[in-house]
């Protein structure tokens, strides 16, 4: 029956399911069209004038320095990531993990599992080890002999993108933490003990863990007729043509680039800086900046050389072409967003029909919404942080329940805003509308799971 839904999904997307790029090019049109006939912001403007606001707001966010430097982090982590993934330790390990899986069913249980775990610790991490994980899966049934459907696989990769904000680099609960954030006059500091480590955080995690894992098992088609395999080249040529063009030149250039002794020294300099800092900040300090350099720093032990890691992080560049073309988009959609107003006015209908029993409901619906067209958590909770956190205050809600609904809602529409998957579907060679049906399901399966939660606890 579940099979069956998911197949259904799965035919749909891939029929009507527009590319990533194509989809931020429509919602940045459609953003705008809002925003010109809807905009509170803009509503008493004759429309040229609205017109030329909008266009303002969305080129300063297009080209705005926070956007650029966002995309840059995310190129950073994405790239350094690929390149710790296909090192020789960490593609033994995702190798042994993979032979655990017998059948097909217990595979996708197994990369979705993996997945969801990878992002509780970071973001980044889990967009990469859950990319490479499924992969690797498809490969091992394929030099089986086995069938598996791969596309399902590719969306039990992206599954933990559903839980990364109520992990350890959820954006919303790490900044309320720290010192003199911009919500601190409403509610103060909020230590991650009353938010990501709270009863009802963990509950909500641990509920997913199991859920979404075992809603992928019972996802892949037991026919096989009915699975796609998967497609792989032949890298290791390439790879061996790659070091025999690499190691020509000159023998003290030869020196230079062959010598560990380099990579030694640059990874013990950070790995001292990193243990100073964490010593300082704890786990506050756990953000894109430190874990950028933490994975630049593992990168440099596992590679024995410069050259050799220069050549795996060359091999992770192509996967952050869709980070660098779509992001400035997204950023554009988030200055319409804020030029028009729209985004406020999204925050206050959901909170004016809101209770004190019902909020976290709506701020859970209004993140969700919001992130469709903004896949960002940091950006998100910079410009809806401040109405929600007063409308908590207001309502007598709770603010680590409220801080956690808007966590999760923003992270439960990435089963259907495809942007996180873009290194996903680079790395395994598949296209949006491959996986969009399954996670779209998922969605919708666990949404009541963490509504119920939300509202007991």
């Amino acid at each position: 029956m579940i099979a069956e839904i998911g197949e259904t999904l799965s035919d749909y997307s891939e029929r009507y399911v527009p590319s990533p790029f194509a989809l931020a090019l429509i919602l940045s049109l459609l953003t705008f069209v809002l925003g010109l006939a809807f905009g509170r912001e803009v509503a008493s403007q004759p429309v040229m004038v609205r017109a030329g606001t909008l266009a303002d707001g969305w080129f300063s966010g297009f080209y705005g320095t926070a956007g650029l430097e966002f995309a840059l982090q995310m190129c950073i982590v994405l790239i350094t990531g690929h390149a710790l993934a296909t090192s020789g330790p960490v593609q033994r390990g995702i190798r042994a993990i993979a032979q655990i899986a017998s059948r097909p069913r217990d595979a996708a249980l197994v990369v979705a599992l993996v997945a969801c775990a990878a992002s509780l610790i970071q973001w980044g991490l889990g967009a990469i080890v859950g990319a490479f994980m499924a992969r690797e899966m498809g490969r091992a049934f394929e030099r089986r002999g086995q069938s598996v459907h791969y596309p399902l696989l590719g969306a039990a990769g992206y599954a933990g993108f559903l839980v990364w904000h109520g992990g350890f680099s959820g954006s919303a609960p790490l900044k309320v933490a720290e010192q003199e954030h911009f919500v601190e006059d409403i509610i103060g500091v909020v230590p991650v003990s009353e938010t990501l480590l709270s009863p009802l955080n963990l509950a909500i995690m641990s509920t997913l863990m199991v859920v979404i894992p075992l809603l992928f098992r019972q996802l892949m088609p037991e026919d096989a007729s009915k699975m796609r395999a998967p497609e792989f080249e032949d890298e290791s040529s390439s790879r061996e043509d790659d070091e025999t063009e690499n190691s020509a030149g000159a023998p003290a250039l030869q020196l230079i680039e062959g010598t560990p002794a380099l990579n030694i020294v640059a990874g013990a300099t950070g790995l001292a800086f990193l243990g100073y800092y964490f010593a300082g900040e704890g786990i506050g300090g756990w953000h894109l900046n430190s874990i950028n350099l933490l994975f630049l720093t593992l990168g440099l032990y596992i590679y024995p050389t410069p050259s050799a890691y220069v050549d795996a992080i060359r091999d992770g560049v192509r996967g952050a072409a869709g980070i660098i073309l779509q992001f400035p988009f997204y950023f554009g959609i988030l200055g319409l967003l804020k030029a028009s107003g729209l985004i406020q006015q999204v925050a206050e209908f959901f909170i004016s029909i809101s209770s004190t029993t019902t909020f976290p409901i709506f701020a859970f619906l209004s993140a969700g919404i919001v992130n469709f067209f903004v896949p960002s958590g940091g950006g998100q909770w910079a410009v809806q942080g401040d109405i929600m956190m007063q409308a908590a205050r207001s309502l007598d809600v709770p603010v680590h329940k409220a801080i956690m609904a808007f966590s999760y809602g923003d992270a439960w529409t990435n089963m259907l805003q495809p942007f996180w998957a873009l290194p996903l579907l680079g790395i395994m060679d598949l296209e949006a509308r491959d996986i969009i049906g399954y996670t779209a399901l998922v969605m919708i399966v666990t949404a009541p799971i963490i509504l119920t939660l939300l509202v007991m606890l």
